[in-house]
């Protein structure tokens, strides 16, 4: 029968079968699991429904627990000496032991403070990048954003808190700023220690780790916001050259 013949008023329309509404494959237990090997599929279906609050608390237990593995570690009197650096000869030893004393008893706060600090540190962020896909024309909501944020930074950060976990064993104590170069997964750990501070500042940034999550993160604004690649690399890589620059900045004034 033809379907464009009228058909006569007392003959009803047949009704369209309901489009089935498409749902969230994955719980956020298994998007955590699959950032490790299958990454885009998690974006996409963050794109659906974001999850963010399991991958939040996540991320700051294994930040509270790095600083737990890394505090007996951490020579406090070589860390302050190192931050003294030519005015060390101002101060006697009284006082820089009065200064150690003091350093290690604020560094038992350390775990609390990252409690309270890192839920903001990733909320804003989140915001940051938020922001960028604003601009770019994306209509990716605040949720989704933050989502994307956590799960693209989640591998990497695993990660290197297990390598240096692993690896700090094995080296005694060390200053604070030895830390980033217990795992030589960066261009600073490969920098003399006379180089400029800028640039050992900047050399500390490019990381392994830091352009692992960059990828995820170009991979993931680009299916959540639903944006070319070109456009999630911009949102991703001006906020991160921005930090690089103000860390720089930051080195040449204090060093």
């Amino acid at each position: 029968m033809d379907d464009n013949v009228e058909r006569p008023s007392y003959e009803p329309e047949l009704a369209q079968p309901p489009t089935p509404a498409v749902g969230a494959k994955y719980s956020a237990m298994q998007r955590l699991w699959m950032m490790f090997t299958s990454p885009g599929e998690v974006f996409e279906d963050i794109g659906i429904k974001p999850t963010w609050v399991l991958a939040m608390v996540i991320l700051v237990i294994v930040g509270v627990g790095q600083q737990l593995v890394i505090m007996p570690h951490l020579d406090t009197e070589a860390t302050i000496r190192a931050r003294l650096d030519d005015r060390s000869e101002e101060f006697t030893d009284a006082q820089i032991e009065t200064m150690v004393e003091q350093g290690e008893k604020f560094g038992k706060y350390g775990p609390i403070i990252g409690l309270v600090v890192a839920p903001i540190v990733w909320a804003i962020m989140a915001a940051v990048f938020f922001l960028m896909l604003k601009i770019v024309g994306s209509e990716a909501d605040y949720s989704r954003t933050l989502s994307t944020t956590l799960y693209g930074y989640w591998p990497a950060t695993l990660v290197a808190v297990v390598l240096t976990g692993v690896l700090i064993q094995r080296v005694g104590k060390v200053p604070q700023e030895e830390l980033a170069n217990v795992v030589k997964a960066s261009l600073g750990a490969f920098m003399s220690p006379d180089a400029p501070a800028w640039l050992l500042a900047v050399g500390s940034t490019i990381s392994i780790f830091n352009i692992w999550a960059v990828v995820l993160l170009i991979i993931g604004f680009s299916a959540v916001g639903k944006i070319s690649k070109g456009k999630a690399a911009v949102v991703t890589l001006v906020p991160w050259v921005a930090w690089i620059v103000v860390k720089a900045a930051l080195a040449a004034v204090l060093a």
